[in-house]
């Protein structure tokens, strides 16, 4: 039997289940996520790239939760006409983890947390999230001073 790689794409779907879960279910997110990490492992993940990835979906999900209010506070800046009460709950929760990932994670280049964003949406949102959700990113990033960040096309 071949044991399945954990990447960091997997991670990111992980951190994001888990805050999409305490956003809905109102789930304490690292419990959320430590099911989600034993339901993996059960199935035979890879060992190796498991640990190494589940450390990083929880300082992702850490790191959403600490600064929810500051991360919340930035979307509604840029999203004019859109209170977040009337966003769909898994775009928000992608938004969450992008700015987390982004604004509070060292060394994460912005252009690839915009990239795993939209990855994310066209994945498990909408058809019209991916193009809504970047350009909120495009300017939360922009009013944090981020280089080099341009929308993706």
């Amino acid at each position: 039997m071949t044991s399945k790689r954990i990447t960091r794409h997997d991670a990111r779907i992980l951190a994001l289940s888990a805050l999409f879960c305490w956003e809905v279910g109102k789930l304490d997110p690292e419990d959320a996520l430590a099911y989600l990490l034993h339901e993996l492992s059960s199935e035979g993940a890879e060992p190796r790239s498991l640990a190494a990835n589940a450390d990083y979906a929880e300082r992702l999900v850490r790191e959403a939760v600490r600064n929810v209010t500051a991360i919340d506070q930035a979307i509604e800046e840029v999203s004019e006409g859109w209170p977040l009460s009337r966003m769909p709950r898994v775009d928000l929760s992608i938004m969450r983890l992008a700015v987390a990932e982004g604004a509070y994670v060292k060394g994460a280049p912005i252009e690839v947390v915009l990239d795993e964003a939209v990855e994310l949406a066209k994945e498990f949102s909408s058809h019209a999230s991916p193009r809504f959700i970047n350009g909120l990113l495009v300017a939360i990033f922009g009013k944090m001073g981020c280089a080099g960040i341009r929308e993706k096309g």
